[in-house]
């Protein structure tokens, strides 16, 4: 069962107007620095899309068997079995693997988590009463949880997680006649699970290793461990440069970075492929965030004037909707424009019909927002 505990404060106008003018100083930094991220965004897509294009036309097909010397430094694609003839240990639990050439280990503590939600009421007179409650849940968790940043610590506290999930690597595998290093296998998914002989201290429950009394009713500070491996002669395609007898990150012409590694028999143009969609989508998340980061500036900015009006309530409630319609006014257009401009420095045609969808934007949403707005005024009584 969870625990709850709810409190109620309230904050007085004066305090909120207050509040209101720090937010008017950090709106305009918000919309500079959303304009700056959308910008360097742009900039990081073109450079992406440039440098895979220019990684598809100098790669070059390598045997995985021998090493040529003749392509040292260049970026070469291999596809082979790797191996590993070294055993890979786990210190922590004193456990180790056969003819494995990666193995992950995934670590999960039973633990207090504090979950926040807040309601707030203006009231008449401009203040604002807020119903905070936090609620105190138990469960697993991969990442350690700071119990001491708890709103209500007492009967809640987290132990210190002993050890957290990771990656070992045999220390002689290979790629054929080629060394895989860390760096190149990380990002070489290692499916196969691995039921290693349960240490001293710990317990064998399906596929973890568990420490802790009762696998069936956990508590707090119990830990259970899930190891997975990359089998010795599994197939793994890499895209990198060849840097003597192993792999390195390849510099395209305009500076863009290639190391590329997964598990099956790939082809370059496949994985130049996936590496596109991949980049495509960190653009439009990291354009999203932009544009919402811009928006909150907008509506830091336009905040005093809906703690003005919420002397009356009903009053505070049209204006918080006409500021960030507002907002969304400016925010939409302004992010077009920006990432418009940043293209129009690398692809004109493509940044030039930008800009044009933003005045296009900018116009639609401008009329939207004096519709809006003149509704709301033929609709109040007279």
């Amino acid at each position: 069962m969870a625990d709850r505990f709810t409190e109620t404060s309230t904050q007085g106008f004066f305090s909120r107007i207050g509040g209101a003018f720090i937010g008017l100083l950090l709106g305009p930094v918000f919309v500079v620095g959303a304009i700056v991220l959308l910008s360097w965004n742009e900039g990081r897509a073109v450079q992406a899309a440039t440098g895979l294009s220019d990684a598809a036309r100098s790669v070059i097909e390598a045997p995985a068997n021998a090493v040529s010397p003749a392509n040292e430094g260049k970026l070469v694609h291999v596809t082979g079995a790797a191996t590993a003839q070294s055993k890979i240990a786990d210190a922590d639990l004193n456990v180790s693997f056969d003819a494995e050439v990666a193995v992950n280990r995934a670590v999960e503590m039973y633990q207090w988590k504090q979950k926040e939600e807040s309601t707030s009421q203006n009231n008449t007179g401009g203040s604002q009463t807020t119903t905070t409650t936090y609620t105190y849940s138990r469960e697993w968790s991969s990442d350690p949880i700071d119990s001491g940043s708890f709103k209500h610590p007492e009967g809640h506290a987290n132990p210190a997680m002993p050890f957290t999930s990771h990656r070992f690597v045999a220390g002689d595998a290979k790629l054929g006649g080629f060394g895989l290093d860390e760096d190149t296998l990380r990002s070489i998914d290692a499916p196969s699970s691995l039921k290693p002989d349960a240490p001293a201290g710990w317990r064998a429950n399906g596929d973890n290793l568990y420490r802790g009394d009762n696998p069936s009713a956990p508590a707090i500070g119990d830990i259970r461990v899930h190891y997975t491996g990359l089998p010795t002669g599994t197939t793994v395609s890499v895209l990198a440069q060849q840097s003597h007898d192993g792999f390195a990150s390849y510099a395209t012409a305009n500076g863009y970075m290639i190391r590329l590694a997964q598990a099956g028999n790939a082809s370059a143009a496949g994985m130049i492929t996936a590496e596109r969609k991949a980049e495509s989508m960190w653009t439009w998340i990291l354009r999203g965030a932009g544009t919402l980061v811009m928006f909150i500036g907008f509506t830091l900015f336009f905040g005093p004037m809906a703690i003005l009006a919420s002397i009356l309530p009903f009053l505070g409630a049209l204006v918080r909707g006409a500021s960030a319609a507002f907002a969304l006014v400016l925010t939409v257009p302004l992010a077009l424009a920006t990432i418009a401009i940043a293209w129009i420095a690398f692809r004109p045609l493509v940044g030039g019909g930008l800009l044009l969808v933003a005045l296009a934007a900018f116009y639609g949403l401008w009329r939207w927002h004096e519709g809006r707005t003149a509704a709301h005024a033929a609709a109040k009584p007279a």
